[in-house]
Formats: C-alpha cells, structure tokens, sequence
C-alpha cells in the first residue's frame, strides 16, 4: 500500500491534465475534452474543447459531486516502447524509464516525454530523429 494513498490519487489525477478524458456524469451526460484544471479540494474540473452529445463547448466548469467516473479517453504514450528505441542507438544503461514523472532520461542530460526532446547538440538531434519516427509509426 502506498504510504498515503490520497497523495498517490491526487498525483495520478493530476497525471491527467492537459490529456483528453472522458467525464461520466451522475446525469447520464458524457463529457469529453482536455483536462485543464482540477480542484484537489472538491474535485471540480475545467476542460477544454470539450464535447457532450453534439454540443461544443470551448470551456466547460463541471462540479466534482456530478462526475461519477474520469477516464482517459486516449492510449497512454508508450515510454517503454520508445525507451526501448531509444536503447538500440545509446546502450540500455544510459537510458532510463521516470514512469512518476512519464519522462526518459538519455545520458542524464536529455529528457524525452510524450511532448519532445529537452536538450541540445548532435546526441539531442539523434534522440529527436528516433523520437519522430517513432512518433510517426504509432500514431
């Protein structure tokens, strides 16, 4: 059991914002958008460009007592597949998995997450061309 299970939910929560998620209200309504925002307090919520039944909406503020269940509406970037890429080209012991963090570390220099590369110079160059290509297959 983790040492507090509230901090370990909250930290998965929050795992979720800026990620397309899908809101099941006590309603029976729908909601899926991009989690903006989270209340840790009250579980509100704010999502953007979200959709419920055919309605658009570019901001929507739903109350934690209404949601029932949040779920993540897209698969999870794959870091260990790309890990794994990424340990063809610069030995496995220089490549390590964050999972916490959702982030891969290359020669404790560059980080690599589901957004880019951060880093610079040749070997940043390499990781970002094993990074796109793996990108390009698996979307």
């Amino acid at each position: 059991m983790p040492a507090n299970p509230n901090r370990e939910f909250l930290l998965e929560l929050s795992g979720l914002v800026n990620k397309r998620v899908k809101l099941s209200m006590n309603n029976d309504r729908i909601y899926t958008g991009v989690l903006r925002g989270i209340q840790d307090n009250s579980l509100n919520v704010v999502l953007a460009d979200a959709t419920c039944d055919k309605d658009y909406y570019y901001r929507v503020f739903i109350t934690g007592r209404n949601i029932m269940e949040i779920t993540l509406a897209d698969e999870p970037f794959d870091l260990q597949g790309l890990a794994s890429e990424l340990s063809q080209m610069f030995q496995p012991q220089n490549v390590k998995v964050i999972e916490e963090a959702a982030i891969i570390q290359v020669f404790d220099r560059f980080t690599v997450s589901e957004e880019g590369v951060k880093g610079s110079g040749p070997i940043s160059e390499r990781i970002q061309k094993i990074y796109d290509k793996y990108k390009a297959e698996n979307d």
